[in-house]
């Protein structure tokens, strides 16, 4: 988006809010929900699902509703357990005024404009005065690497909630907030992993990459990210062993690369897959292995104490240009390599019963402290200041 857009986009949000503002003040606050959860505003699969549900099925008289687009795949999955509130909406924004609760997987995740918000939030030095609300921040995935625009005073939030004993250790030694504001609960989502069934699946999910910003597919088509990747999933041997084994291979792009997802091509036992056809906590549950460079989506699967292959052929630019590597250490949770016909020998191994799990998960226990499904009832707790 170009700089006179995003001012454009930011005085339009602006003018909206103070609009809100000024209405909120003769609109009875019983109108409105108490508690607004949200995710991204387009998607309902990860912990503000997770956390929704668990409150619509526990606290049925909370007047809290799910903020999402009524064009999302997910919306009617939401809308038949619980309120919803268009996303963008003008009630969308008066709703984020008069709520006493603001709580996303994202930050900022229940505006109608994140980096707006996040923007005014830095700026002004009462933001209370415009958004009340307690702000929760349930999480999108573990935190292993140092993300300074999730530092205080960068993002100013009143509950953070850690999934992981190491994890929570290390935001609160690093990420500056204030006592009291981190918490180690376990994330939502996670109450429902100890529950699956697998099929003879194995899911190929990388994460992004900043400087992987494409205008076109025809750029994104010459970038090392797309040539890796499509390498991977047209390697003969690995099709191949796919087929002899009765295996299917999903390759699912993250959400910021899913906008490029037509420049790649499936074959018979590979899959690609796409945002609206898929979810990925479903994904995680029925694979058997994951293959992954960094995404935190690989807690999941040691959660579920199930094999993973890392494949991170840029590691130093990574950790250069994208996060500053953090805590943790891979090759606790399973094997590393930049080499793709290292990767095919090993999901070949794993297909021929010839790798033992002794070879993946490490320290899996000590990780993960909680390790039930009692994750949304201790956030329910941090919330309400009653402790975990």
């Amino acid at each position: 988006m170009h700089h006179f857009d995003v001012v454009k986009e930011y005085f339009i949000t602006g003018m909206k809010l103070c609009t809100a503002k000024v209405i909120s003040y003769f609109v009875k606050k019983e109108k409105y929900p108490q508690w607004l959860i949200s995710e991204r505003g387009d998607d309902a699969r990860d912990n503000g699902y997770a956390f929704f549900e668990y409150i619509k099925n526990e606290f049925p008289k909370l007047k809290v509703a799910y903020i999402i687009k009524s064009t999302s795949p997910d919306y009617h999955k939401v809308s038949a357990i619980g309120e919803t509130i268009e996303y963008g909406s003008f009630k969308h924004y008066i709703a984020i005024v008069k709520a006493d609760y603001l709580i996303s997987s994202h930050i900022m995740g229940f505006t109608p404009n994140p980096g707006f918000f996040v923007t005014l939030d830095k700026r002004l030095k009462n933001f209370k005065m415009i958004l009340s609300g307690k702000k929760v921040f349930l999480q999108h995935g573990i935190i292993k690497d140092y993300i300074p625009g999730l530092c205080y005073p960068q993002t100013k939030v009143d509950t953070f909630i850690c999934g992981a004993k190491a994890e929570y250790e290390y935001v609160l030694a690093n990420y500056n907030y204030p006592e009291g504001v981190v918490n180690y609960t376990g994330l939502a989502r996670y109450d429902k992993l100890l529950n699956y069934s697998t099929h003879k699946q194995i899911l190929l999910m990388p994460t992004w990459r900043k400087w992987v910003n494409a205008d076109s597919i025809e750029d994104f088509k010459k970038s090392e990210y797309f040539l890796r990747y499509q390498s991977l999933i047209s390697n003969k041997i690995l099709n191949t062993a796919l087929k002899q084994y009765g295996y299917t291979m999903i390759f699912y792009p993250h959400y910021e690369i899913q906008k490029f997802i037509s420049a790649f091509s499936a074959t018979e036992n590979i899959k690609i897959g796409d945002f609206k056809g898929y979810d990925v906590q479903t994904l995680l549950k029925e694979s058997e292995m994951l293959i992954t460079d960094y995404s935190s989506v690989y807690f999941d699967m040691a959660y579920m104490n199930k094999p993973i292959i890392f494949y991170q052929f840029d590691q130093k630019q990574f950790f250069e240009n994208h996060y500053q590597k953090g805590y943790f250490n891979e090759k606790l949770f399973g094997i590393v390599t930049d080499n793709e016909n290292e990767v095919v020998n090993l999901i070949i191994k794993y297909l021929n019963n010839m790798l033992s799990m002794n070879g993946f998960i490490k320290g899996e226990k000590e990780f993960f402290e909680y390790k039930d499904d009692k994750n949304c009832e201790r956030i329910m707790k941090a919330i309400l200041g009653k402790g975990s």
